[in-house]
């Protein structure tokens, strides 16, 4: 194996590794999303598990909607990282729902790792979609204005 090939190989596994969590996210956002609008019968038996009315995946299913828009639209890297940021409550505050109706690792552990890979995909996002004038910006608000 040639120098070449073996940072093409290395090169090619961090592509692999940057984007796994990213689709892992995406997909049970999909699916959850799904889910949640369709409210099937395992969706139900959780909600009622945990003292949840019925609307409130309703509200979740179209919340996971506008995520995954959000997040699949080119451009807009201040919406993604709302996205992004409300993804991390959706799944946070499964996981905090689950260990505070008791349940056992088998329930709450799957959010979090959920939540590890949601900010794993925001982190890896490809150079150019973040949005640092967002920053610029929020510091020239709070300088002081200068006298003429």
């Amino acid at each position: 194996m040639t120098t070449r090939s073996i940072s093409r190989f290395r090169s090619r596994a961090l592509q692999l590794a940057k984007w796994t969590p990213a689709a892992i996210v995406l997909t049970e956002t999909a699916v959850g999303s799904y889910w949640d609008l369709a409210r099937i019968p395992y969706v139900r038996e959780v909600f009622d598990h945990l003292g949840y009315p019925m609307y409130f995946a309703t509200l979740l299913g179209t919340a996971k909607v506008a995520a995954l828009a959000a997040i699949l639209t080119p451009g807009h890297p201040l919406v993604k990282e709302w996205a992004y940021a409300g993804l991390v409550f959706v799944y946070g505050g499964a996981a905090a729902s689950h260990l505070a109706a008791g349940d056992g690792a088998d329930k709450w552990a799957t959010p979090l790792v959920f939540v590890a890979c949601t900010f794993a995909a925001r982190a890896w996002l490809p150079s150019g979609t973040t949005h640092p004038a967002s920053l610029e910006r929020i510091g020239a608000l709070l300088r002081p204005a200068r006298s003429a």
